[in-house]
Parts: C-alpha cells; sequence; structure tokens
C-alpha cells in the first residue's frame, strides 16, 4: 500500500485507511523541554533527564537501549518517538583518513553534507545550517545553489551528534565550526538553539570556546548575537579589504559594507571580550595583487608573503590549510554533492 497522504487509500469493506502519525523527533530539544514533555504523557519529569542523558550525554539513538528504563517506557517512547531523523546517502574519505564529508538526507528532501576532520591533536566537526545559500558568493559552490530552506536546531545539532559517535575510542573531546552549507546568523533562532544544547553541561557538554560560528558579515546579527551574551567564537569572512572588491566577491557587501560590518564588529568585541577572527581566502592575481584574475589557490611562497606583511600589523595570523580538498569537503566546496549526483 502506498500512503501519499493522510488519507488516500481504502481498506476493502471499511473506512479511509490514514497513515500513521509522525513520530516526534527528540533530538534537538533541551533538556527543560524534555523534562515537561514527560510530564505531559503521564510521566515523571526526571525520566526526561534520564532520556536527555542517553541522547546527549551518551550518544545513544535507540530507545532499547536505555537500560535505566522500564522495559514498558522504552516500548512506549519508540512507537511515540525518534531519536534524529537525517538519512546518511554517501561518505567520501580522503586517502589519509584524516577528513571524511558525510551526506545526510533532510526529511523531505534535500542533500546537506557535514564535515569530520581530525589532526594528532583536535578534532573538528563542520557543520551546516542551511540547505543551500542565498548569498551567492563568487568563490562558494553552496551560494550556486540558491536558497533551499532553514534547518531546524534538531537538524544542525544531529550532525555532530552523528560525527561525535565516529570519534576513536577516548576521542570524545571536538571543536564545532559553523561553517558548512548555509549562513548560520540567517537562520539566527535554529543555530542559537542548537548551540545552547551542544553547550549545555546537561547536553553534549562542549565548552562554549570550541564553538565557532562564521559568518558573510551580517551586521545586524553580529550585534544581536553580542547583545544577548553569547560567547561564541566569531569569524568573520571578509576576503577583500576594499569595498568595491568585495561586493564582486560577495553582493552581501553591498548591503553591509565594510564600515557598518566594522561597526558590528568592534562592537561585539567590545561587549564580549573575545578577538573575532577575520577569515580571507586568497585567491591568486586577485586578493592577492591589485590585480584582478582567476580564481587560483595561489603559491605556498605567495600565501608566506602575504601572512609575512601581515603579522606586524595584525595581532594574529593563521594560515589555515584547507582538509579535503580532494574530496569536496573543504571551505566553498559544499553543494550537496550526493544530491546533484541523483
Amino acid at each position: 500500500m502506498e500512503v501519499k497522504s493522510e488519507t488516500l487509500a481504502r481498506s476493502k469493506n471499511g473506512p479511509p485507511l490514514t497513515a500513521p502519525e509522525p513520530r516526534e523527533n527528540l533530538l534537538g530539544r533541551p533538556v527543560s523541554d524534555l523534562e515537561r514533555l514527560f510530564y505531559s504523557i503521564g510521566e515523571k519529569p526526571y525520566r526526561g533527564r534520564q532520556v536527555a542523558d542517553w541522547i546527549y550525554g551518551r550518544g545513544v539513538s535507540d530507545f532499547a537501549s536505555m537500560t535505566n528504563l522500564p522495559a514498558t517506557l522504552r516500548s512506549k517512547l519508540a512507537e511515540r518517538f525518534v531519536i534524529g531523523v537525517l538519512d546518511e546517502r554517501s561518505r567520501r574519505e580522503t586517502a589519509d583518513r584524516r577528513t571524511r564529508k558525510v551526506a545526510f538526507e533532510l526529511p523531505g528532501g534535500g542533500i546537506i553534507e557535514s564535515v569530520y576532520m581530525s589532526t594528532p591533536s583536535r578534532f573538528t566537526f563542520c557543520l551546516s545550517s542551511q540547505h543551500g545559500c542565498a548569498f551567492a558568493c563568487r568563490f562558494c559552490a553552496t551560494g550556486r545553489m540558491g536558497r533551499g530552506r532553514n534547518l531546524s536546531a534538531g537538524e544542525i545539532l544531529e550532525q555532530a551528534f552523528r560525527l561525535r559517535n565516529e570519534l576513536p575510542p577516548g576521542g570524545r573531546d571536538f571543536n564545532v565550526v559553523m561553517m558548512g552549507m548555509g549562513e548560520p546568523l540567517e537562520n539566527y533562532d535554529a543555530v542559537i538553539e542548537a548551540l545552547t544544547i551542544l553547550t549545555d553541561p546537561a547536553g553534549m557538554a562542549v565548552p562554549v570556546k570550541r564553538i565557532t560560528i562564521s559568518t558573510v558579515g551580517l551586521a545586524p546579527q553580529i550585534i544581536r548575537l553580542a547583545d544577548q551574551g553569547h560567547r561564541f567564537r566569531l569569524a568573520v569572512s571578509l576576503h577583500a579589504a576594499a569595498d568595491e572588491q568585495r561586493s564582486k566577491l560577495m553582493p552581501i557587501n553591498r548591503r553591509f559594507p565594510l564600515e557598518q560590518l566594522m561597526r558590528a564588529v568592534r562592537h561585539h568585541v567590545e561587549r564580549t571580550g573575545r578577538r573575532v577572527t577575520f577569515e580571507y581566502i586568497l585567491l591568486e592575481e586577485l586578493n592577492d595583487t591589485v590585480a584582478d584574475g582567476r580564481f587560483k589557490r595561489p603559491t605556498p611562497e605567495r600565501i608566506r608573503r602575504f601572512a609575512e606583511y601581515l603579522r606586524p600589523r595584525v595581532p594574529a595570523v593563521t594560515v589555515r590549510y584547507s582538509q579535503g580538498v580532494d574530496i569536496g569537503a573543504a571551505c566553498g566546496q559544499l553543494a550537496g554533492e550526493a544530491e546533484s549526483a541523483t
């Protein structure tokens, strides 16, 4: 039987058959919400805290494994709820096995991508906040997709939940960078909700200092982030030091030119006391010299010279070398690859 809506098929001698009510996703609900939810279904609120510990603390996605819950409650939960809604469609891994890109299908269709990166000293998860992106930065594959939809807090959080379960034994600490598909500050409420659960000691307990939000430069949201007291690390995609050039690379600069963006950044620094990172992609003969040119990665020597020029003039300069270029997992390469291949 194929059910395409709530009531489409009819039994032979009876009333229309209805599709079962979709089960509610618990992943992405704060601990306090889970306590209220359990009270509303006739259970003790502390059962909500127990389930939160299984989900967020231990990474369990199967109610049957929650052994400190009565068997009857586990069955009841399995009938009414799910833990996660993303369906893994594909994955690619670099030859050195340090970087992997995972493509997830969203409920209702559409592919997002998340990236797991490892070095000898750290693990980092790059998460998506939107399916597609409306800002059309010329160097970004996601921008060529156009606007899709915002992800829910649960869909954002589930990416970290799934990648955390791939950490090696003993590797529980990880960083999160909101640098995947989409503009995090355009999906402000869902991103903050997801990161709040991620950093909650009763949630996934990731230290705030391990979380970075990257933005194309939405000045009002940068101010809002500071005024609401959020202390996540902030990274601003700069990529050009003059309005004319930046507007060519990043159309958002026409709405929030550099002067307005820098005012917002200064406000953020003053309110939070935290340093802001400026991200600057070097494009050979485009923004590493005064002349225009092709979008080509500069040679290591050109990168070194550019960094050495900056070091006496700014507080800190870090040259970030991309991981996962060969599997389309580096910054600016995420574009729902599994989706475009189907």
